[in-house]
C-alpha cells in the first residue's frame, strides 16, 4: 500500500515507479493500435488505475500490469493462430516506438508472445 489512499499499488516494470493517467492512456492507445485491424478484436480502456480489456463476446477482464494486459489479450487471440501471428507482426512493425513508454509496452507484448 502506498499509505495515502490505502489501496495496494501494483508494481509494473513497463510503467516504472509512477503510474499516471496519461501513461495508462498511452498504454491503451499503443495496444489498441496493434489490435485495430482485427475483426471483432478486443479493446483496451483505462479503468481507474488499471485497464479493462473488453472482448468481442461481451467479456471484460481487468488488468493491473502491461504484462498481464498482453498475456490476456494474446490468450484470447490464441484460439486463432492467424490472429496471434497478425498481432506479433504488428508489434514488430511498430518497433522502435515513438516514445520510451510505447517502446517498453511493445517489447512487453513481444515478450508475452514468446511465452
Amino acid at each position: 500500500m502506498c499509505g495515502a489512499c490505502g489501496r495496494t499499488v501494483v508494481a509494473d516494470p513497463a510503467l516504472g515507479p509512477v503510474r499516471t493517467t496519461r501513461d495508462l492512456l498511452v498504454v491503451a492507445q499503443v495496444v489498441n493500435s496493434i489490435t485495430a485491424g482485427l475483426p471483432g478484436g478486443p479493446v483496451v480502456r483505462v479503468s481507474g488505475d488499471a485497464w479493462t480489456l473488453a472482448g468481442r463476446t461481451g467479456t471484460s477482464t481487468v488488468c493491473d500490469t502491461v504484462e498481464q494486459l498482453w498475456t490476456v489479450l494474446l490468450d484470447s487471440c490464441a484460439r486463432t493462430s492467424d490472429v496471434s501471428l497478425h498481432v506479433a507482426q504488428q508489434i514488430a512493425r511498430a518497433l522502435p516506438a515513438a516514445s520510451p513508454l510505447a517502446d517498453r509496452v511493445l517489447r512487453e507484448g513481444l515478450s508475452a508472445g514468446a511465452h
